[in-house]
């Protein structure tokens, strides 16, 4: 009787052991969950209360017995735990500040993680905060910080645990706030970066104080520099020095864009970069030869036998490699189950794979819990629950000899095949609710991609480190791989995009591609197929932006930073008028925003790119837009020879339709009008003789129903532009109407795009007057060295009493036009900060407390 009664007590065992680390990520996705942390005091309070829970019922269990439900209430006590000890930490990063008031301050810093080379001879890299002067009372500075050097700053060569003393620059992280992308500030938050700025070095230039001794901080960063240096200066095919660098030393930055595009579109990307595949395939490498060398040593075998061993080498140089590879999550995970599975094999014990994969989760969350927002985090552990749940275990490490090389090669190559359809068709939602993109070809490019990087590329990377010859061959093999992959990435079809999902259907389709690949009969599995619908073809309804009705549009203003993007959008058409900056450090904002987010919007096609003039920070992005997606038409005053009138579309389509902007140009789309109001053709036909701004293209939508409704976005035009469209737009004025009849028209629009961001050339009193706009949006980068916009200007739209609200307070800003003011127009106090009446700010739609809690509407610097 006590044996059936062990049996019967063993699930309820085993759910409870796995309901406990499952309680703790509960506990952490709540806390992360939160719009804005609450006081300190408070989570102290519930991280104590769990505290005294837990050895409550410690005593209480000893005293009284561990019956059945005194065990689960571990479980709420995990949630509070997890939760309260979240919120602490989180709360003990967000009290870090940096004053706001200073400037060019003198501090001394020591160089951590491994300093990244960008373009033209600048540095990037993170540093410790050894000294700094006094801060004001109540302001406890920050612990990191992360710097940029450009090349005239005098620091040739940066190295982890160095000691400098800097003039420097700081504020707080800066991120944007659009719909889909990257979230950047959580990412600086994650690492404890809570100052970035820029070393400034025309007063005083830096100064190396010392370097690093072998033994202090920094051995591995420094470590992990020199490799990359060296495969670099052996390389020198810059392409493929990059991904033997990312396969080695883990710098996936040293991998060029042009080809982490290939890697994307093809599925392979976990292949060039370091997996949980790399980490365990080091570690059988070890445990190979640990168990061939070992019993040769008489006195080792007495000490230790050979099978533990090797388990205990190989999970010690698999941590070893993920350590030099930057310690990301894949490789937590891996190096984590490794040890787990070393240690029940040693002990003759074996745990069920569920409550591996999950203790290893809430393991990394204990020491990261931020890593559970990474979309790769969920990438990692969903295939490796897929590989474990169907019999393999990626951490399992060899205990006895393989069988004959011709048996296992057969069976290795069935399993590859068989494993790689399930992973690449299980992760497919995933994939698609992380980036709202996944590769069609990837099982195909995964056959090819896997085995070369795993068994050929990523060993050359690792030998060359002791013969660098190897390198050679490595090159020639990323190379070889590269050139396969990139025709199959060029395939039309290759890439299969979806808008972002709301939250219940993300749950839904993950669970559903988790489900498809289990072995279960088919009957079963096609009952899974209606949840995985969503996917494929989600309804407009549910869009996290859903488009307008017919006869109505919708405008976002993207925050952009420095430079203008706004999307409008009718019911069936887009138009993208201008395109962001393009960064010094490279990249643009074309491909950093712009294209996440009209993918998350579900935007797969542009009717009309507008790029209002040849400023960088009006059509720095137009190539990434372009090459990402179908433009049916352009329009612009760019010169015929500019780069974005002559890119050729792919597969031999020429050259984008172009029609200059012109005064007097107009469309319909969905009952929805289009007006060009300037240049004029004069204008363009003296266009060597104006300035780029004078040129900008001005853009007018509005309703042709009912109330009408109005946005004006007017590029960069200047006090003599705003005059020229008063005396050729003014009430009054005849012009062309819809059906080509004369009617009038005015410049009163309802939303007003700002000239110029603000700029004090721009704004002139009579054109707000003309204008009268309910909403008045600046598009400009937060502490600007421009001074966008101007306090001149700003005092000029509250003296009007013209509500005004700018996009590093506000992020992405919506409006629909058939939404109406949420206020009157009263003219505010002179002292009244910008507001916002009409519209929605994505800040606000979307908080975050690892953003600015506290933005300022309006931030510049003069």
């Amino acid at each position: 009787m006590r044996d059936a009664g062990s049996v019967r007590r063993a699930p309820t065992g085993m759910a409870l052991w796995l309901a406990l680390p499952l309680s703790w990520l509960v506990g952490v996705a709540n806390q992360l969950s939160e719009p804005a942390l609450r006081a300190p005091q408070f989570y102290l309070c519930i991280l104590w209360m769990a505290l005294s829970l837990c050895a409550a019922l410690l005593l209480w269990q000893r005293l009284r017995g561990a019956t059945a439900w005194r065990r689960w209430l571990w479980c709420p006590v995990m949630v509070l735990l997890a939760w309260g000890s979240t919120g602490w930490r989180a709360q003990e990063r967000a009290t870090q500040v940096w004053p706001s008031g200073w400037d060019e301050v003198p501090v001394r810093v020591r160089v951590t993680g491994l300093p990244q080379p960008l373009s033209g001879g600048t540095w990037r890299f993170d540093a410790r905060l050894l000294q700094a002067p006094t801060p004001p009372a109540g302001t406890r500075l920050p612990e990191h910080i992360r710097l940029y050097a450009d090349a005239q700053a005098g620091m040739a060569a940066v190295a982890a645990g160095q000691v400098w003393a800097l003039n420097v620059r700081l504020h707080e992280p800066d991120g944007l706030s659009n719909p889909g992308g990257f979230d950047a500030t959580r990412g600086m938050f994650e690492q404890g970066i809570r100052a970035t700025g820029s070393v400034r070095h025309r007063v005083t230039p830096p100064v190396k104080v010392s370097e690093p001794r072998w033994w202090e901080p920094g051995l591995i960063e420094r470590l992990r520099q020199r490799v990359r240096e060296a495969i670099q200066a052996r390389v020198s095919e810059g392409r493929a020095a990059g991904v033997l660098v990312g396969l080695s030393v883990g710098d996936q930055s040293a991998i060029e864009r042009a080809d982490w595009d290939i890697f994307r579109r093809t599925g392979v990307a976990h292949a060039v970069s370091i997996s949980g595949t790399h980490i365990a395939m080091m570690g059988w490498l070890v445990a190979f030869g640990v168990r061939r060398v070992w019993p040769r040593w008489q006195r080792g075998v007495h000490t230790l036998p050979a099978p533990a061993a090797a388990r205990v080498l190989a999970v010690a140089g698999s941590a070893l490699y993920a350590l030099v590879a930057g310690w990301g999550v894949p490789a937590q995970r891996t190096v984590l189950m490794m040890a787990v599975m070393a240690v029940l094999h040693g002990g003759g014990r074996r745990w069920p794979w569920p409550l591996v994969w999950v203790s290893a989760a809430a393991c990394i969350t204990v020491f990261d819990p931020w890593a559970l927002w990474q979309p790769g985090f969920w990438l990692s552990f969903v295939a490796v629950a897929i590989l474990m749940s169907s019999g393999h275990d990626e951490g399992a490490l060899p205990t006895s000899d393989a069988p004959s090389w011709r048996a296992r090669g057969k069976e290795a190559v069935r399993e590859l095949v068989r494993t790689q359809w399930r992973v690449t068709l299980a992760l497919a939602p995933l994939a698609l609710v992380c980036f709202q993109e996944v590769s069609l070809v990837g099982a195909l490019a995964n056959l090819v991609a896997i085995p070369v990087f795993t068994l050929g590329i990523t060993p050359l990377a690792l030998l060359g480190v002791v013969w660098s010859p190897l390198w050679d061959v490595g090159a020639g093999l990323v190379q070889l791989t590269t050139a396969v992959l990139s025709h199959m990435a060029a395939w039309p079809w290759a890439v299969w995009q979806a808008p972002a999902l709301p939250g219940w259907a993300q749950a839904v389709a993950v669970g559903a591609g988790w489900l498809w690949v289990q072995p279960v009969p088919w009957r079963w599995r096609l009952w899974v197929l209606p949840c995985l619908l969503p996917v494929v073809c989600l309804p407009q309804g549910w869009q996290i932006v859903p488009p307008p009705r017919t006869g109505q549009f919708s405008v976002m203003a993207v925050d952009i930073g420095q430079g203008t993007a706004v999307l409008l959008r009718t019911a069936r058409h887009s138009l993208l008028f201008d395109t962001g900056a393009r960064q010094p450090s490279g990249g643009d904002m074309g491909e950093r925003v712009l294209v996440p987010l009209l993918r998350a919007l579900g935007v797969r096609e542009l009717d009309a790119l507008m790029i209002s003039h040849a400023d960088s920070d009006h059509v720095g992005g137009a190539l990434s837009v372009l090459a990402a997606l179908p433009v049916l038409a352009l329009h612009s005053t760019l010169d015929e020879a500019h780069e974005v009138r002559q890119w050729q579309r792919p597969r031999r389509r020429g050259v984008v339709p172009h029609s200059p902007c012109v005064a007097g140009q107009h469309w319909l789309w969905d009952g929805v009008r289009f007006e060009v109001l300037h240049p004029t053709v004069a204008d363009v036909d003296r266009r060597d003789r104006l300035a780029p701004n004078a040129l900008s293209c001005v853009l007018r939508v509005s309703t042709t129903e009912g109330d009408p409704r109005s946005v004006l976005l007017t590029g960069d035009i200047e006090a003599e532009q705003e005059r020229a469209l008063l005396a050729r737009w003014a009430p009054g004025v005849p012009t062309h109407g819809p059906d080509g009849a004369l009617s009038e028209a005015s410049l009163r629009s309802t939303v007003l795009i700002a000239p110029h961001h603000g700029s004090q050339t721009s704004s002139t009193q009579a054109f707000l007057e003309a204008v009268r706009p309910e909403q008045t949006i600046v598009q400009a980068g937060r502490r600007n060295r421009y001074g966008h916009p101007a306090p001149k200007v700003l005092a000029r739209y509250l003296g009007l009493g013209l509500p005004v609200m700018a996009t590093p307070a506000c992020g992405a800003y919506l409006w629909r036009s058939d939404e109406r003011s949420r206020a009157g127009h009263e003219p505010p106090p002179a002292s009244s900060p910008p507001s916002l009446v009409l519209g929605q700010c994505w800040r606000t739609l979307s908080p975050r407390y690892w953003d600015l809690s506290e933005p300022a509407a309006l931030t510049t610097r003069p």
